[in-house]
């Protein structure tokens, strides 16, 4: 398998019997240091289907500390699959380019054409608890429309924010409607950073903190009617509304987790009219 290390680096090396290149700071030039490090780890999804031949994997180390700007990339590879997954990969960066104040996490992304199929959903940390063990990275599939070649064409990250999200899953069960046959779902204004919406039988209101992929409901209160349906749900939905610890959008999907990583709320954007 040919890898195609893409680093901000000066000079230039190449692995020839691991068919590996890439581009480092060997000179130590431009603030850089000498001592490269590497990355190891592999890429793999649950569905059963194949990639089309002329698929690359791209996999990225960034700093995702401040989520006011673009996360600032510090090293990227791209390897092209061969078989079915799981595809390992080694991805080299410069420690001199890392800092106490940053967070750094790994992105993959499968792509045809600069066409997005696959990408993870979950943040991972690049350096962990078991630093030096092999990094795997589960990605999912995104949604989208077919292209002339049958490829799936990736349809944009829904905002957190001004979307309508619908409640689709709550803890592992499909949603059900609420009294009057009306769906529950939450709405994020950015200004005062507000949430709304209807959680069963009440209305609910309350406020959030966003920092990164952390996202945390506080404060949460809503109207005290009874409904002769719907109360139950409304309970365990408002209970997961205050553990939510961190969020994740792809396409038209949010996700949210506990602190325990448990997926427990899964939204769909809806268009309003």
């Amino acid at each position: 398998m040919r890898q195609i290390l893409d680093l901000a680096f000066s000079g230039a090396a190449c692995l020839f019997a691991a068919g590996l290149c890439f581009t480092g700071a060997a000179h130590g030039e431009h603030g850089y240091t000498n001592n490269v490090k590497v990355i190891e780890g592999s890429i793999w999804y649950r569905e059963r289907m194949a990639l089309p031949p002329d698929a690359e994997i791209h996999i990225f180390l960034e700093d995702v500390a401040r989520m006011d700007v673009p996360s600032d990339v510090i090293a990227t590879t791209s390897i092209a699959p061969r078989g079915g997954p799981p595809w390992g990969f080694s991805l080299a960066y410069d420690p001199g380019r890392l800092h106490d104040r940053g967070r750094y996490a790994l992105r993959a992304r499968i792509e045809v054409d600069g066409q997005l199929l696959f990408i993870n959903t979950e943040r991972i940390p690049a350096f962990g608890e078991s630093v030096g063990s092999p990094v795997k990275i589960l990605v999912s599939r995104v949604g989208g429309t077919r292209s002339g070649r049958g490829v799936t064409a990736a349809a944009p990250d829904a905002s957190l924010t001004k979307t309508y999200w619908k409640l689709t899953e709550l803890d592992g069960q499909p949603a059900a409607l609420g009294a009057g046959g009306r769906e529950l779902h939450i709405v994020l204004t950015s200004e005062g950073n507000r949430v709304g919406g209807f959680s069963g039988c009440n209305r609910f209101t309350g406020s959030y903190e966003l920092s990164d992929a952390q996202l945390h409901f506080k404060q949460l209160a809503a109207t005290n009617m009874a409904c002769m349906e719907g109360m139950e749900q409304e309970q365990r939905f408002l209970e997961a509304l205050g553990g939510a610890m961190r969020f994740t959008i792809s396409g038209d999907n949010l996700a949210i987790y506990s602190s325990d990583e448990h997926l427990i709320l899964r939204f769909e954007a809806v268009v309003l009219k």
